[in-house]
């Protein structure tokens, strides 16, 4: 059984956010998060400068000091779809109707 670490799995959707928003690019196509030790791999035409390294840290950790309350709800895939335009392609169709 995988583990799940809430933490991490909150400050990826963080950072694929940040990507997302700096780079016009797509969310991460492969991570791997711990508690200690994390990675999330993009498609990017080049590597990145250590000033944007260091911007994108500095974004990641501007959302994370505000301490926001992080909620879960579940939803229909019909609606992620119609009304979300969620990309569930890497949902396993064993997940059901209810995400």
């Amino acid at each position: 059984m995988k583990s799940y670490n809430p933490e991490m799995h909150t400050a990826e959707h963080i950072l694929n956010q940040t990507m997302v928003r700096m780079f016009s690019c797509d969310r991460s196509f492969s991570n791997h998060l711990e508690r200690k030790k994390s990675k999330c791999d993009y498609h990017f035409s080049r590597a990145l400068s250590h000033e944007e390294e260091v911007l994108i840290e500095s974004k990641v950790n501007e959302v994370l000091a505000q301490e926001l309350d992080v909620l879960e709800s579940t939803i229909s895939r019909e609606e992620a779809i119609d009304g979300f335009n969620f990309n569930l392609d890497r949902l396993p169709e064993e997940s059901g109707n209810q995400l």
